[in-house]
């Protein structure tokens, strides 16, 4: 061993073993299994034979469908996390848009699960800009 050898101490981490894309996935996790109950949800507030109910069913897809993804690739994918966000704003102003705000555990719940989902969304965006960026700079011991 020559002392330049001694002396290089950096670590490249490797895609997907950081602390900010394990947070990332947690994160995610969470906003699938939103995504999963809000799907559900208008057999659980009786609202299921409501015209409306579609929207539950197609935005908690979404939620559950990007969430995986965003788990199993925490890194190449925070663009997901910015249309979770807007499908969190779109959830908490659904009540008002397809007019169910006299349905109270209904309405409740979409404000709920938008903010949630919202901030969940901007948390995981910008743990996966914080690992983007600093896999640009080596990890020294």
């Amino acid at each position: 061993m020559t002392p330049q050898e001694g002396m290089d101490n950096t670590v490249t981490p490797s895609p997907g073993s950081t602390p900010g894309a394990a947070g990332s996935k947690t994160v995610s996790t969470i906003v699938l299994l939103a995504g999963i109950w809000y799907f559900f949800s208008p057999w659980i507030y009786g609202a299921n034979a409501h015209g409306n109910a579609w929207n539950a069913w197609i935005v908690g897809a979404l939620l559950f469908i990007f969430g995986v993804v965003r788990v199993s690739r925490p890194l190449g994918t925070a663009g997901l996390s910015w249309f979770n966000a807007l499908l969190g704003v779109w959830v908490f102003f659904s009540p008002w848009i397809f007019a169910y705000t006299a349905n109270t555990g209904r309405f409740i719940n979409s404000l709920c699960v938008g903010v949630i989902v919202f901030v969940l969304a901007i948390v995981s965006a910008r743990s996966s800009r914080m690992i983007t960026s600093g896999m640009n700079h080596p990890l020294t011991h």
